[in-house]
């Protein structure tokens, strides 16, 4: 008889946690991360390096699994300029506002995997600065020509609970400037869900 009444009481309480984990029409959460960035620069080697990001995304939920992601985040981005005599860092400091639309293809009660598209608006914070001559000890000019950079975002992501772990890759739709490559960003995520 106690097995019958604990095996209930189980059942009972798994049942309440699923109906509680019922997908919402509306979620918002936070999350952070890192970055690794590359962008080419006429006349250096450059390699990669950490950078970080910070925010709010809401998420939108439709039928069969399709989802709008909005969200707007603090980044930082660095790229290193390799010199003979001391090295060098691009810093790209920016507001980013991406616009994703994405689709569950394992949805279970309890954890979702998912995959995503969309662009990505970028406002400067402050204009790039840096030496592009080779030499160190040149004056340190802006190489920014806009204030604002568009990108385009694609990757997956799994959701467990309240979390979230996201990785996805972006490249920009232009140059910072004509002595610079379109940038390409990886990006790791990781999310809790606050609302």
């Amino acid at each position: 008889m106690k097995k019958v009444f604990f095996l209930t009481l189980f059942t009972l309480a798994g049942m309440s946690l699923v109906a509680q984990q019922k997908q919402k029409a509306f979620e918002l959460g936070v999350h952070g991360g890192w970055s690794s960035t590359k962008i080419y620069v006429t006349n250096f080697h450059t390699r990669t390096h950490w950078g970080y990001s910070a925010g709010l995304l809401g998420r939108v939920n439709f039928d069969k699994g399709l989802y709008l992601e909005p969200a707007i985040d603090y980044v930082h981005k660095e790229v290193v300029l390799e010199r003979s005599i001391g090295d060098d860092k691009l810093r790209n400091t920016s507001i980013d506002v991406p616009v994703l639309v994405g689709v569950k293809f394992l949805n279970f009660p309890l954890a979702s995997v998912r995959g995503y598209a969309g662009p990505v608006a970028s406002f400067l914070l402050k204009p790039i600065k840096v030496n592009l001559q080779p030499m160190a000890g040149a004056p340190v000019r802006e190489v920014s020509s806009s204030k604002s950079m568009f990108y385009l975002r694609a990757g997956v992501g799994a959701d467990l609970l309240i979390f979230s772990l996201d990785v996805n890759y972006e490249f920009g739709l232009k140059k910072f400037s004509p002595d610079m490559s379109i940038p390409q960003t990886t990006n790791v995520t990781l999310g809790i869900r606050i609302f």
